[in-house]
This record gives C-alpha cells, structure tokens and sequence, in this order.
C-alpha cells in the first residue's frame, strides 16, 4: 500500500511537470548549454599596391583590406610567401610582403588567415621584365640588416652617375668609368675596392648589394625607393 502511494505522488509530479512545460532536461537549474564562438570575418582585399613587379621578383607589395590576422600568409600563383604588419598598424590593414620570382604575366594572390579562412584576389598582381620598368632618376634607402646604412645613387640615361653611402659620415663613391644599367641591373666598383651592385623590381624601388669598406665592413642588402627631385 505504501509502494502505490509513492508511485502515485510520482505520477503527480510528472503529471505537474507536463502541465506547465517543463521535463527534466529542461529544468531552470540544469547547466546552460554553452554558446559556440562567434567565427571571425573573413579577409577582404580593398587594395594591391604595386600593382606591376619585376618578374625576377623582390618587389615589396603591400596588400591592404579587412579581416586580415596575425600570422596571415599569401600565396602568388600558389608560390607561399609569408609577411608582416607594421607594429603601428593595430587594424592589421596592410600586410606588407615580398613578390616571389615568376614568369611574365598576370597572377592571383590567395591570402589565408591562421583560422583557415581565405579570399582569392584574381589578376590585380602582373609580372614584367625588368627592362619595362625605367630606372633613370634618383634614388634613397637603406640597409635592410637593421644597421641602417643609408644608399643613395642617381641614373641618368641609363648610366649610374653618382653614388654614396653613408653610417657614421656620409660618404661619396669614387669609381670610374661609370657603370650602365643593362637589363635593369648594375654593378659598381669604387675606386681602391668596394662594390655597389643593385636591380630595378618595380617602377618605385631597387634592390641590391652594398661593400663599401669606409660605411660597411661586409656586403649588406638594401632597399631603395625612387624620390622626387
């Protein structure tokens, strides 16, 4: 007799539960069912700058949109390379790398966040040869080793004119005869040793090689860009 008691208090008890809507797994002190994490947006590409680089590669190209994260990758025609942001940068809008070697022609540029997500850019990025590009003018930079070594040289009609260094004091080459620029690239040697070699990888910007015993004491790459004069 008392068995059928309990037994009918439980049938009760369901049947209040049923009444009002509720069931055991929806009971206000069961746990919440956590909610998913919000997926993050997905990289945007407003912006290819250059939009033309030498088909031997180096050109610095910066990228620049939305959704982009640290640790982001590109890929020119499926060749990866990798890059950075400027520390200043804390909206991660531009992602500076480097174009890799390739032939003549237009490509696609695939950039891949860490989370997987990705975004394909198709034929905003072409290769030239370097003779399309012209490299006459003046041109500044510097060492891209840290010590900051600055490079200045100027082309005129193809014919390197001038060139100096400078670390501590601000030293001019000395060479003669002048070197010229064949094929977008030059070598230059001073006058009692050092060497200044360099090539053109866009219509802004050269890079190179600099041994220049009274600024450097071992071969240091640089970078230059074109100024106006």
């Amino acid at each position: 007799m008392r068995f059928r008691n309990y037994r009918s208090i439980g049938f009760s008890i369901a049947f209040a539960l049923a009444s009002f809507g509720c069931s055991e797994s929806s009971r206000p002190w069961n746990e919440p069912t956590a909610n998913p994490s919000p997926t993050r947006a997905a990289p945007d590409v407003t912006g290819i700058f250059p939009a033309v680089g030498s088909a031997g590669g180096g050109a610095t190209v910066q990228i620049v949109g939305t959704g982009f994260q640290q640790g982001m990758f590109a890929l020119f025609d499926g060749i990866k390379v990798t890059g950075r942001f400027d520390t200043r940068d804390t909206s991660l809008s531009t992602f500076y790398t480097e174009a890799p070697a390739h032939g003549i022609g237009a490509v696609d540029i695939v950039v891949t966040n860490p989370d997987g997500q990705s975004l394909r850019v198709a034929g905003r990025f072409a290769y030239a040869p370097e003779t399309s590009f012209d490299s006459n003018g003046a041109w500044s930079g510097f060492s891209t080793n840290g010590s900051d070594t600055l490079v200045e040289f100027v082309i005129r009609d193809n014919v390197v004119v001038s060139a100096s260094c400078q670390y501590n004091v601000f030293t001019p080459f000395s060479f003669s005869p002048p070197p010229s620029v064949q094929n977008g690239a030059f070598s230059l040697t001073a006058d009692g040793g050092g060497t200044l070699t360099g090539r053109i990888v866009s219509a802004s910007e050269m890079v190179g090689t600099i041994n220049f015993p009274a600024c450097v004491n071992a071969q240091l790459p640089w970078r230059v860009n074109r100024q106006k004069e």
